[in-house]
């Protein structure tokens, strides 16, 4: 019955998701936050690389291919999970930009009943309804399925993650140890910073595993890193043979911090946020991606030592734009005006966002109330704060611990309807 329903939700949310492309922005070639949806920036880079992958050029640059035809550039500013994705859709026809956020909303809908499927094993079946109905027509998620954006893919990567966890929790074994560091690896395929993870997630789990001593739980612990460290080795094999420098998996960390470090970032009306920041000079065109990369990291690095004692401060204005709590009109109108995700979605997602937080917040003291371990949910948390205090508050940025936000409160909203309805059944009491 709890399928039936979910299935139903899901097929719902995937309406909501082809609605925003089709008909609310539909794809357009005017660069504008007013209406339509234009492509540029990062997807860009996931549309043509996967392009470029479909017709058997692996993970090269994708602006080279779509301008020139070049296929000798390799490239990996991002991970290659969600390119990898979208290039099978390409190699069966369907290589358009909308063909492309049609294919990001099926990721979206599968993370809305993977959520349902959380809730419902977390906390039951009213929660898990209500948890899948929320991500159905929250903004900020469904926002992300119409950007052509990895934050699709990192969203259900997210889901799968915390069924795992939590199935681990219940039943703690070698097998669900590797289950779980497959499932973190995998996600971290999907977004780099996701790879905290492991020190934030997987090994306090197996460390505090129920009824194991502690041999078994460092054993677990062990396992889970070597099977994730496993998936993950063929990528990072395959960048550090083909960069000239030091690569993992991503080539774009010193874009990344380049765009943070300058004064428009650390004292201007970008404050907390990014902004452009590279100084220059421009690296010659002989160096491949991981050497120009080195140069902005190098550029970024000059900045941020000079301004050491200006560091703890933007972090802290990092954190809070990412969680709406500093700036959060002006933030807004940067996800809208910088980031193309549309002014009305973006002002919709952020009082969302605010109602929900309060439930988020009640949800996770009833889970702890309760002895379900809340520490998949945190995790996510965790993961985005330290990627937002490293680099800059985007709101983007918090997408895989929005469904942690979704599940905790859907818990916390079914709880206070219990105790509501419970309080208000109580016979009132005669003299």
């Amino acid at each position: 019955m709890i399928a039936r329903r979910l299935g139903v939700i899901t097929l719902f949310a995937f309406a909501v998701r082809l609605a925003n492309v089709l008909w609310w922005r539909p794809t357009t070639n005017i660069h504008s936050y007013h209406y339509g949806y234009y492509l540029w920036g990062d997807a860009y880079y996931y549309h043509w690389q996967a392009n470029a992958l479909a017709k058997g050029y692996w993970f090269v640059d994708p602006f080279r291919f779509s301008l020139y035809g070049s296929t000798h550039r390799p490239s990996s500013v991002h991970p290659p999970l969600f390119t990898t994705y979208l290039s099978v859709w390409s190699w069966f026809g369907f290589d358009t930009v909308t063909a492309h956020r049609i294919a990001s909303c099926l990721l979206g809908a599968a993370a809305v009943f993977v959520i349902g499927i959380v809730g419902y094993r977390i906390a039951g079946a009213a929660v898990g309804l209500l948890a899948a109905g929320i991500g159905a027509v929250y903004p900020q998620l469904w926002i992300n399925d119409g950007m052509l954006l990895s934050e699709s893919m990192a969203v259900l990567t997210a889901a799968v993650v915390i069924l795992v966890a939590y199935e681990f929790w219940r039943r703690p074994s070698i097998r669900w140890a590797v289950f779980l560091g497959l499932a973190c690896a995998l996600a971290t395929y999907s977004r780099s910073e996701v790879s905290l993870l492991f020190p934030l997630l997987v090994i306090p789990m197996a460390l505090l595993a129920k009824g194991a001593d502690r041999k078994r739980r460092v054993q677990m612990a062990v396992t889970a890193c070597l099977a994730g460290g496993l998936l993950l080795l063929p990528w990072v094999t395959f960048n550090m043979l083909r960069f000239r420098e030091f690569s993992t998996m991503n080539s774009g960390y010193g874009a990344a911090l380049s765009a943070a470090s300058c004064d428009a970032t650390y004292y201007g009306d970008r404050f907390g946020y990014y902004a452009d920041c590279f100084q220059g000079p421009w690296p010659p065109s002989s160096y491949d991606e991981s050497e120009s990369d080195a140069v902005a990291r190098a550029d970024a690095m000059k900045y941020i030592k000079a301004h050491l004692g200006r560091l703890p401060v933007v972090a802290l204005a990092r954190v809070g734009r990412m969680w709406g709590f500093y700036r959060p009109g002006d933030t807004t109108r940067l996800d809208y005006a910088l980031e193309g995700r549309g002014r009305a979605a973006s002002w919709a997602g952020l009082f969302s966002y605010y109602l929900l937080v309060p439930f988020a917040v009640a949800g996770l003291i009833v889970l702890r109330r309760r002895r379900v371990s809340i520490l998949p949910l945190m995790a996510f948390i965790a993961v985005a704060t330290i990627a937002a205090a490293l680099f800059f508050g985007n709101t983007r940025y918090r997408a895989p611990a929005e469904v942690s936000l979704v599940l905790a409160a859907a818990t916390g909203m079914v709880a206070t309807w219990h105790r509501l309805t419970d309080r208000q059944s109580e016979p009132v009491a005669t003299h």
